[in-house]
């Protein structure tokens, strides 16, 4: 049996990360706090990964660094972000080799210039300016990378492959059926997703039925405004037709895809990850939801308790169709982790999900069900001790009550 191939990337004191090592899954999810680290993890796999390409994407868009590496870490991480490279302590591995952020701020001598990563960030919703989509260079120097080249691809997508439909959700031809439902039921409801080209501007609305015209953006509610980018986005990735995949694409990035939504709409978007895996992309998730974890918790529980399918079908309340029973089979060949970020800047490998652990960032998963464990445990010995009290006794000196005359 061939050997699965594992990546593994490793940070020390970069920025807020005092110590980061990740050996990637097929679903890696990455937990902890704010400011923690994450997103700078996340966006240096994105520069490890796709070097050359982020240099010429930035050279087509007329972005010149002359050669300056704090001027390119600005440009791709944000401003000031250059600082968090020190050149006397920091340390960056990908797969066992060595790099420095100074050096990936220089394009390589390689040939690689294909991207390998697509990456959909936490500011999405930014993409998406009064519903219309934003290009590369409608961004100002010092906007993260990440959100630019995202909002350009998405802005390509609509105003190319998607530009002649004028519906662009329900569509038959894009995703299956049982992905559509959930999305239906639980995000856009009886309201359908369409492109209005109004005053020469393609411009996304939602058509309530009813309504003569159709809801404008600043009308949505805010899940339907942080899901629609990253619905748009993974439109790109699943491509319409016989073709079932970016072929240069190799991983997905995306930065908590339970923003702004309902539980049943997380578990909406969570179908969505399982599809982008079972087409065959490494994906990786940052998360501030439990309802993920929960996910690959009880995915890792059938792995180990020789779950089927069928068991897979029913955690996700699918029929059994075709699709769903094939979705059922894929997701229990893939491999499972996840990393805390804490906040004394360690990542740490819970990826055991053992609510029994001793160590407390597994037993807690990384305080995402700190407060609950916490609720249940306070409400408990409540319980133990209203249970242990005497029972209150009537006073014997109180006075009789009169009786009430007629």
């Amino acid at each position: 049996m061939a050997t699965r191939k594992t990546n593994r990337l490793s940070m020390q004191q970069v920025g807020p990360i005092r110590g980061a090592d990740v050996t990637f899954g097929d679903l890696t999810v990455i937990v902890g706090p704010q400011a923690t680290g994450k997103s700078i993890f996340l966006q240096t796999l994105k520069l490890v990964l796709d070097r050359d390409h982020i240099h010429d994407t930035f050279r087509h868009h007329s972005v010149a660094f002359n050669g300056d590496s704090s001027a390119f870490l600005g440009g791709y991480y944000g401003k000031g972000m250059a600082a968090a490279w020190n050149k006397d302590a920091s340390q960056l591995r990908w797969n066992g080799k060595q790099a420095t952020l100074p050096d990936l701020a220089k394009p390589s001598k390689g040939k690689q210039r294909q991207e390998k990563l697509f990456f959909i960030p936490a500011q999405r919703v930014m993409s998406l300016a009064r519903g219309v989509t934003q290009n590369f260079g409608q961004f100002d120097y010092g906007d993260p990378y990440t959100l630019r080249y995202f909002s350009d691809t998405v802005h390509d997508l609509l105003q190319n492959e998607l530009g002649a439909k004028g519906e662009l959700f329900p569509q038959p031809g894009r995703l299956n059926d049982t992905l559509r439902k959930p999305i239906t039921q639980h995000l856009y409801g009886t309201a359908k997703l369409a492109v209005d080209a109004k005053d020469f501007t393609k411009r996304l609305v939602l058509n309530v039925p009813g309504h003569q015209e159709g809801l404008p953006y600043t009308a949505w509610s805010a899940g339907q405004r942080e899901f629609t980018p990253l619905l748009l986005g993974l439109y790109w990735l699943c491509p319409a037709g016989a073709k079932t995949r970016r072929d240069e694409i190799e991983w997905v990035v995306i930065e908590e895809p339970e923003m702004g939504l309902h539980p049943q709409g997380i578990e909406a978007v969570l179908l969505l990850v399982l599809e982008l895996m079972k087409r065959g992309y490494k994906v990786v998730l940052s998360t501030h939801s439990p309802v993920v974890l929960d996910l690959v918790w009880a995915l890792q529980e059938f792995k180990q308790l020789g779950g089927s399918e069928a068991d897979v079908r029913k955690l996700l309340n699918l029929p059994a169709s075709a699709y769903a029973k094939e979705l059922g089979k894929t997701v229990l060949q893939k491999d499972y982790r996840v990393y805390f970020f804490s906040r004394d800047n360690q990542a740490h490998d819970i990826s055991g999900l053992n609510p029994g652990a001793e160590a407390l960032a597994e037993a807690e998963w990384g305080g995402l069900v700190g407060f609950a464990s916490r609720a249940g445990q306070v409400i408990a010995d409540v319980v133990n001790r209203a249970a242990a009290a005497p029972a209150p006794q009537r006073r014997t000196d109180a006075p009789t009550p009169a009786k009430s005359t007629p």
